[in-house]
């Protein structure tokens, strides 16, 4: 298979994988609702099952990207090693950019891994209220 074949499969199953995360995500958040606990279910899984297909999407997502880049590095590489085109302005440098790059790249690492240290703290059970507010029989 030529190069813009993988391009198309990747690209094509991250738009799946993207589409089947906003929808589970959409279904988590509206249609079983957090406090619905296991009293709601959709197709037999109730919204923590959901939560678990959520997160083995995201995870699909995450390798797809990652594949996604491979795939495109010589284009970022070139990106950020950008020289001026023949006869430009010599006052055009490359150094703004690459650090640039690292900047924002170093920031979505802090970003990502913040969570990772901070404190988890111990909160109080819920009211045992499901959709809008209203009290579930238990």
């Amino acid at each position: 298979m030529r190069k813009n074949d993988w391009n198309f499969l990747v690209d094509a199953a991250a738009l799946a994988a993207l589409l089947l995360l906003l929808s589970t995500g959409i279904l988590i958040r509206y249609v079983l609702p957090a406090g619905s606990g296991h009293f709601l279910a959709l197709w037999g899984m109730d919204r923590h099952e959901w939560g678990t297909v959520h997160f083995w999407i995201a995870v699909v997502f995450l390798a797809l990207m990652a594949i996604h880049l491979v795939l495109h590095w010589s284009w970022i590489a070139c990106m950020i090693r950008w020289r001026p085109a023949e006869g430009a302005a010599p006052t055009a440098r490359r150094e703004p950019r690459v650090v640039a790059a690292l900047l924002v790249l170093f920031l979505i690492a802090l970003l990502a891994l913040a969570p990772f240290f901070g404190r988890v703290d111990e909160t109080e059970r819920g009211g045992g209220r499901g959709r809008e507010g209203h009290e579930i029989s238990r």
